[in-house]
């Protein structure tokens, strides 16, 4: 069984990166409180049958570092509620604060409606002088495929394992690949590497086809041709090590090179090359 990391732990490395200078592992550790603390929350939240978090889908980092235990943290839930279906923020408010409570959980302001969906600034009780975080919940997608049920097991964190709904496998792929192709953001190409190599997730080729062009569709790009992953691997590998050390500790940032390698050989295999 794996030991335990609290937030103590992390509060007394945060103390000794602040005391030797090094700010990176400073972000970092405010990253890894702040991914703790919601994770908490998700596992209070999904013990409610009545709470908002029964009505959407989780995805993005927060899913990853909690079903898939990817080193990389997040502050952020990201959720989907389906294609211009809207939750109502008081609603969000309240059940956060509710579940919330023993970790000082609360609203940052008004929540924000965008055209793309609501955001939720929250605060917390912080021991790394962090104490941020933020719920966003997207209206922009239509869902492809159904949505499952997604097992967190964060036992190392003290927390009993919970369950939430979550994206189908092929279309948390699909998302990424469409991220990875509209930015250059370092972290989508880590992500898509946990999700093609390490997630162990069977992918049908035919369904990922489906949902990659379903997620191009409403971008300028239409739909998937071979290649189209990669116009933006120049500004990311520029970006690549210094962005990712405030979410990830640097022994576990795999090689830029590598990392496109893999990548590649696993989309041709999945006939996306």
């Amino acid at each position: 069984m794996a030991e335990t990391r609290t937030r103590e732990d992390i509060a007394r490395d945060y103390r000794a990166a602040r005391a030797g200078g090094d700010y990176p592992a400073t972000a970092r550790l405010q990253n890894e409180e702040a991914c703790h603390v919601l994770l908490a929350l998700m596992e209070r939240l999904a013990a409610d049958d009545g709470s908002f978090i029964r009505e959407v889908a989780v995805k993005g980092g927060i899913l990853m570092a909690g079903e898939l235990r990817s080193p990389r943290t997040s502050a952020d839930i990201d959720l989907t509620s389906g294609h211009l279906r809207r939750i109502d923020p008081a609603r969000v408010v309240r059940d956060v604060r509710a579940a919330g409570r023993s970790l000082n959980v609360r609203s940052d302001g008004e929540p924000e409606r965008t055209p793309g969906g609501e955001v939720i600034r929250l605060r917390f009780d912080s021991l790394t002088d962090g104490g941020t975080a933020k719920i966003e919940i997207s209206i922009r997608e239509n869902l492809v495929f159904a949505v499952r049920d997604a097992v967190f097991d964060v036992s190392d964190l003290g927390l009993e394992p919970f369950t939430v709904p979550a994206l189908a496998e092929v279309e948390l792929v699909a998302e990424k690949l469409r991220t990875l192709v509209q930015r250059a953001q370092p972290r989508d190409l880590f992500d898509l590497r946990l999700y093609l190599v390490e997630s162990g997730w069977h992918l049908e080729p035919r369904d990922l086809a489906t949902a990659v062009d379903a997620k191009l569709a409403v971008t300028r790009h239409r739909r998937w041709r071979p290649g189209l992953w990669r116009q933006h691997l120049p500004e990311i590998e520029a970006l690549w090590r210094p962005t990712l050390e405030a979410w990830i500790e640097p022994d576990r940032i795999p090689g830029f090179r590598e990392t496109v390698d893999v990548v590649e050989r696993r989309l041709r295999e999945l006939r996306l090359g």
